[in-house]
């Protein structure tokens, strides 16, 4: 699929994911429901439904009776005496050296039928080992998932349902009054933060208050998450949360329970410089990022001088708002290209709807935390030559998960596709090498921009040009990985370089031109 439109993005994560599938056809069965009606320790369709969704979109073929052999050794984790082999057409469970279980092998990629064999084998298990069986069957599937999922690449990965439930809140939002729940230097609960716009934030609760009691409740000897599920509740319910705040008054805020996706933007205005960090690409990103920047543009009313994009330490998130995200300060050129074994993870997206900006000069901040998603927006705002990037090399994830809702309540993560950016090359492991390098000795940032200026500063463009090579080749790799690498200095650092290039159009359109020559690397002169 090509040239799709940003309406027409389904599903797709960098690091989280909103791809959620189950049966082929129809919903699957809940866990435990058709393993408890026979009998059985485990559900099948756990496994059934997992393996199918490998076959379907993982990245590269793989030979189910490998991952399954790998994965039910995993169960040595939870009782060492326990071991599985293959000997001829057989899968054979092994305990303290005797047979405990012995299955027909399928075919290497009957997807189906090995998922009902490791389902099988975890039944046999469980009665031969009191191990298995106090362990539960959840645990039995988070050691068998986490060990053939070893099999395939660092990002897929199985959630089990309590993880699951909090990744797919963090994503999607959940139902709740809005507050961030801590903990004292007594290990007390406390609110850690009221965020903007919802019950809490309306009801005029504090951060730092004790939380005492849910629903009249004592909440003393509760543990936070514990405290979590008791807020949680149907959209439209009330819930009474006693609190002492930080002055010592003690009172008990009624709420009404609603939607709650936290706000991932910070804005501010520095020296006529609109800032806006974005956290993580949640579903209200781009939204959030497009609501600030135009209202600090109509509060400067036509003295902006730029704006500072920061996504330092964002790990990334949601594929359709990476895309928005810089289709934003756009108005015509690719994206993003994506490329994988199922045809449908073959996409290209191109910016569509204009620059919100009116064209100011654009800094992206990055460092080696900003991941997948920050990545997508930083490196197609760089290769359209809409923006400068300021600060390392970014991390290096260049790959699309897709989530599979398995019939537990579970999630599957599977990588699904390479991401490419508009120039063709992935960033894949090597990470995107930024316009200007602060990375390294230098802390004065009217030094390094004098420098700049002075052209004084060594060009990095040939790490530039071994972006094709890295991915593949170990010695471009590392080559790529050393040009810039991050370090720990003054989080301000970045900041005022990025103003100063920003704030001078002569110097904005010297770093501009740069990143058709290489990144050139700051040090204090």
């Amino acid at each position: 699929m090509s040239q799709k439109r940003l309406a027409a993005v389904v599903a797709a994560l960098l690091v989280l994911s909103g791809c959620l599938a189950s049966a082929p056809d129809s919903p699957a069965p809940k866990a435990g429901a058709q393993a408890r009606e026979a009998g059985h320790f485990a559900d099948p369709s756990v496994f059934t439904v997992g393996f199918d969704r490998i076959q379907e979109v993982y990245l590269v073929k793989e030979d189910f009776g490998t991952l399954a052999l790998d994965g039910l050794n995993g169960l040595s984790k939870l009782d060492d005496t326990l071991s599985v082999r293959r000997d001829g057409g057989r899968v054979q469970l092994i305990r303290t050296g005797h047979v405990v279980g012995d299955f027909d092998s399928p075919a290497a990629d009957a997807s189906y039928d090995w998922g009902t064999l490791v389902a099988s084998t975890l039944d046999s298990a469980s009665l031969a080992s009191p191990k298995i069986a106090a362990a539960g069957s959840e645990a039995a599937y988070q050691a068998v998932y986490d060990a053939l999922l070893a099999d395939l690449d660092p990002y897929s990965r199985y959630a089990n349902p309590d993880r699951a439930r909090d990744d797919r809140a963090q994503r999607d939002g959940y139902t709740g009054v809005g507050i961030a729940l801590s903990q004292d230097d007594k290990g007390r609960p406390v609110i850690g933060d009221v965020f903007p716009d919802t019950p809490a934030a309306r009801a005029n609760l504090l951060k730092g208050s004790l939380i005492v009691a849910v629903d009249g409740v004592s909440v003393d000897d509760a543990k936070v998450d514990e405290i979590a599920d008791l807020m949680r509740g149907p959209v439209g319910t009330k819930v009474d949360l006693t609190v002492r705040e930080p002055k010592g008054s003690s009172r008990t805020a009624t709420m009404t329970r609603e939607k709650v996706i936290e706000n991932m933007v910070r804005s501010e205005v520095r020296d006529g410089v609109i800032i806006v960090k974005l956290l993580r690409y949640n579903t209200t990103a781009a939204a959030a990022v497009r609501n600030a920047v135009t209202g600090l543009l109509r509060g400067l009313n036509g003295r902006a001088r730029g704006v500072i994009l920061d996504l330092r330490g964002n790990p990334g998130g949601l594929l359709d708002q990476s895309v928005a995200l810089a289709d934003m300060f756009m108005d015509h050129g690719q994206i993003v290209s994506t490329r994988g074994r199922n045809p449908d993870s073959d996409q290209s997206f191109t910016a569509r709807n204009g620059d919100i900006s009116g064209h100011l000069p654009l800094a992206v901040l990055v460092d080696g935390h900003s991941a997948s998603a920050a990545e997508i927006t930083a490196a197609a705002l760089q290769d359209a030559d809409r923006a400068i990037l300021v600060g390392s090399t970014s991390f290096g994830k260049g790959s699309v998960q897709t989530v599979t809702r398995l019939p537990n309540d579970g999630e599957l993560f599977l990588t699904w596709s390479r991401i490419y950016a508009p120039s063709g090359y992935t960033w894949h492991r090597q990470g995107i090498l930024p316009t200007v390098c602060t990375s390294g000795s230098g802390t004065d940032a009217k030094a390094m921009i004098a420098a700049f200026r002075a052209g004084q500063l060594p060009s990095l463009g040939d790490a530039m040009a071994e972006r094709f090579r890295a991915p593949d080749d170990e010695a471009a790799l590392r080559r790529v990985r050393a040009a810039c690498p991050w370090q720990v200095h003054d989080a301000g650092l970045d900041v005022d370089v990025a103003i100063g290039l920003i704030s001078d159009p002569t110097l904005y359109a010297q770093a501009l031109g740069s990143q058709d020559r290489g990144t050139v690397a700051i040090h204090a002169q």
